[in-house]
């Protein structure tokens, strides 16, 4: 056998719970052979390498030998080399947002969520939309039991709505601001209303795009813990005072800052960079921290 459906054989070495399961998966783009989206009948040999997106988790597995039957897991891990990421902590699962049963469709807030999250370029982009994508639709579908008070499961804001400073029209920074703090070069106001700012290069989403938004009503600790879910480093910051958290990772950094119910968050990522180019995340970070601090000095 010099090689077999992609489908057959993930659901045969138990990574799907039944074939059906696995013909979904790939129909609906979850899953990869050697970088490229595969459909049910793509075939793979051994020493691909598969990628399948399942229950908010990635699993990335290199094919050592192919089966078409589905076997007990002792054997099934025989037929592959696991290059998976470990799970995400307990603790930072726990501390995600959920939404009630039955409390609907996602919010504006959270629309706005996802669309940042698509907006970041490359394939660390990817990662963090299925990350985002899979924790807001479980939380949707899962729900927690009620207690007898009736209490909600959802962290209340710590106080009123609109308690914290004016921002100003983009966190009162110009395009030309943007442009030269970031070093993405010429860039464009693409998104601007009340709330929400972006700023890209070119007409491709996988380049340069910084943003800035500004949240009113919304404990900063939720958006704190999906960051240090998808970032490769998350702290606590303290910018002229104010304090707040800082995420990044290759290419990608963002800041977020608090005022009481409200806070306001600068995100700025490099996007696809050429061959050989390296994304200098530490002038990046600095270009935000730049960016936070001046939303902070033109507050009213």
């Amino acid at each position: 056998m010099a090689s077999i459906r992609v489908d057959s054989w993930i659901w045969a070495i138990r990574l799907t719970k039944t074939r059906s399961a696995a013909g979904a998966a790939c129909r609906a783009g979850h899953v990869r052979v050697n970088d490229v989206t595969a459909k049910p009948a793509q075939h793979v040999a051994v020493g691909d390498r598969v990628q399948v997106r399942l229950d908010g988790r990635e699993r990335i597995v290199e094919v050592t030998k192919l089966i078409a039957k589905r076997v007990s897991a002792p054997l099934a891990a025989e037929c592959y080399i696991d290059h998976s990421p470990p799970p995400p902590p307990r603790e930072i699962v726990a501390s995600q947002p959920r939404r009630d049963r039955g409390a609907g469709r996602p919010t504006k807030r959270e629309r706005r969520d996802l669309d940042r999250f698509r907006s970041t370029g490359g394939l660390l982009g990817l990662i963090v939309t299925m990350v985002a994508v899979a924790l807001l639709f479980s939380s949707c579908s899962s729900g927690s039991d009620s207690t007898a008070s009736g209490a909600r499961n959802t962290p209340e804001a710590p106080g009123p709505a609109g308690g914290g400073p004016f921002f100003g029209e983009c966190g009162g920074v110009t395009t030309e601001e943007v442009s030269r703090l970031t070093g993405f070069g010429a860039m464009t106001l693409n998104i601007d209303n009340p709330s929400a700012c972006e700023w890209g290069v070119g007409i491709s989403r996988t380049g340069a795009v910084a943003s800035f938004n500004w949240y009113r009503g919304s404990p900063i600790g939720r958006e704190r813990a999906t960051e240090q879910l998808s970032r490769e480093s998350t702290t606590d910051i303290d910018i002229s005072g104010h304090k707040g958290f800082i995420a990044y990772d290759t290419g990608i950094c963002e800041i977020g800052i608090a005022f009481g119910a409200d806070f306001f968050e600068w995100s700025l990522s490099r996007g696809l960079v050429a061959s050989g180019e390296a994304a200098d995340t530490q002038a990046i970070c600095d270009a935000a921290k730049q960016l936070a601090t001046m939303s902070i000095e033109r507050a009213k």
